[in-house]
């Protein structure tokens, strides 16, 4: 059966009502989502072709949702084609591009719902302990079916296109942003990403020997569900999942998860760049998060013992931080003390897992 033009046509024999999301990104990361709904059953049809897509990826992603379902955690149902097919494939101009059909999800999104809707009085997300939870769930399982990296992967690629891990990519357009527009500070700079290749030389000795789990690999705001109560309830999109280091999924996603209102200023500024009690607040907040996880999931001693490590490498050089140098650009004052943040995050030692 021909899709490439109308993908609804696998799954419906009429003309359903249809809403299409195109969320391609350039010409190798095409994705179109179609949400069909003819009355009597509404469906997400997703459409791709990209690097970090193929018949294996998409089959490992619908056995993660079954493990996810496992575990308690809701994930849409998978719906076969009129032909029976799970996963459906054509090709045109030597590309490959696949098709499968979801039920739609009988919980809404927190993006859907309204952040503030969300927060609790310090602007905290109130389904973030659940979350934590959950990521627990899923380490406590160890599960390793999948074998490939997740977009939470760190020191590799994620995929083909990438020539390098996400951190080093921050960290080498910091280095230019000051070499193009504040060189006076590039000595300083240069040697915090010395500082920062010490970590990684140091963190790539033992990180592929940590405990590993599969995980979803894009939590966010457009696709965590929620239940009336405004609790956590499951997860949609497995696109991005993967095998990863418990260590660090539940790491970096306890530091993504910290929304406290007094660490922000405008423009989303990251206040906690420049001010000690706020940073303080910050760590206490990331804490918080993963004593949530030990809830369900109880880190081993290699774990302990590698997070100041992994701590260290992390939370430094990110996307947070080169917004942060192009937002103050020619502020003399605020350029000092972000670099003083990032030397003390690349070298403190005194944090610890809960």
């Amino acid at each position: 059966m021909i899709f490439l033009e109308y993908p609804v046509s696998l799954y419906f024999d009429t003309e359903p009502a249809v809403q299409v999301l195109d969320l391609c990104r350039g010409d190798n990361d095409f994705r179109k989502v179609y949400i069909a709904n003819d009355g009597k059953r509404k469906l997400v049809i997703k459409y791709m072709s990209n690097t970090f897509s193929d018949r294996r990826r998409i089959e490992g992603w619908l056995r993660l949702m079954d493990a996810y379902r496992d575990a308690g955690i809701y994930c849409p149902a998978v719906i076969p084609a009129r032909t029976g097919e799970t996963i459906c494939c054509e090709t045109k101009d030597g590309r490959d591009y696949f098709c499968y059909a979801e039920e739609f999800a009988v919980y809404e999104t927190a993006e859907h719902i309204g952040e503030e809707d969300c927060r609790d009085e310090d602007g905290n997300y109130t389904y973030t302990p659940d979350v934590m939870r959950s990521l627990g769930k899923i380490a406590s399982a160890g599960l390793d079916f999948l074998d490939w990296s997740s977009a939470y992967c760190l020191l590799e690629p994620f995929s083909p296109p990438d020539t390098t891990d996400e951190g080093t990519e921050c960290a080498l357009l910091f280095r230019d942003y000051v070499k193009e527009n504040l060189p006076r500070h590039l000595p300083r700079t240069e040697a915090l990403l010395d500082l920062f290749y010490r970590n990684q030389a140091e963190l790539k000795k033992i990180y592929h020997t940590l405990p590993v789990s599969c995980f979803q690999g894009d939590l966010n705001e457009s696709n965590i569900l929620l239940d009336e109560n405004r609790r956590f309830a499951g997860l949609i999109d497995f696109n991005l999942c993967g095998r990863e280091p418990v260590l660090n999924y539940t790491v970096r996603e306890a530091l993504w998860a910290v929304y406290d209102r007094c660490l922000f200023g405008e423009n989303d500024a990251r206040l906690c760049h420049y001010d000690k009690a706020l940073d303080d607040i910050r760590i206490r907040s990331f804490l918080r998060n993963m004593a949530y996880v030990q809830e369900t999931y109880t880190f081993s001693e290699q774990e302990r013992e590698a997070f100041p490590l992994l701590f260290r490498y992390m939370n430094s050089f990110w996307w947070q931080t080169l917004s942060e140098i192009e937002r103050v650009h020619e502020d003399e004052e605020s350029i000092t003390k972000l670099l003083d943040w990032l030397e003390h995050q690349m070298t403190r030692d005194d944090i610890r897992l809960p």
